[in-house]
């Protein structure tokens, strides 16, 4: 189980069987899309394995080893809030992404790693359209690994710790005072997620 020591927790259990591909229920266990689940926030799952989670004590519902994409719709980010995310990445992925904003067109942060440029590439999105890249040559992870990643909101920037303590920031473009919008895609399995 995903412990947390504040008001948000995401859990999920895994069952084998074969992947859905339709978005999905953790509440109904049911192929629904997308909805507002029996906790009142809108989860999209996207080609989880999953069964039927114990008693729901927590506000919100995501991964815990899964396989696929996440998206949550009513994060309630702010600044202040940090989110931690810890997770496997894949051994034979090329990058993963964690996006933060009120869409996914218009994002207020892209944070970006990709192995096969040695980079962690971050950027914003608004009205679907990039704007400019900000790159950092410190990747101190690798394929394979496993990693935590601490994602601070602050009122004029994003700040991320790595594993081995060095920091990236990225400037709120958008100037954001609440993050309601994330997802995470590409090859990180995803362990735990907190927001405090």
């Amino acid at each position: 189980m995903v412990g947390l020591s504040s008001s948000l927790c995401l859990e999920q259990t895994l069952m084998p069987g074969p992947r859905h591909r339709l978005p999905w229920c953790l509440e109904c266990n049911m192929g629904q899309g997308l909805h507002k689940n029996h906790s009142g926030y809108k989860v999209n799952w996207m080609r989880p394995t999953i069964k039927k989670p114990k008693a729901q004590k927590n506000q919100w519902e995501a991964a815990r080893s899964m396989e696929g994409n996440i998206e949550i719709l009513n994060l309630n980010m702010k600044p202040g809030n940090t989110l931690k995310v810890k997770g496997k990445i894949f051994a034979d992925t090329v990058g993963f992404s964690i996006n933060l904003g009120y869409s996914s067109r218009d994002l207020a942060l892209h944070f970006n790693p990709r192995f096969n440029e040695s980079v962690i590439v971050c950027n914003s999105k608004c009205s679907d359209c990039w704007q400019a890249e900000h790159r950092d040559r410190h990747l101190p992870f690798f394929r394979g690994c496993t990693v935590k990643f601490f994602i601070e909101m602050l009122s004029d920037k994003f700040r991320v710790k790595l594993p081995d303590g060095h920091e990236v920031c990225f400037p709120n473009r958008h100037g954001y005072h609440n993050i309601n919008y994330i997802s995470i895609v590409g090859g990180l399995k995803i362990i735990s997620f907190k927001m405090t």
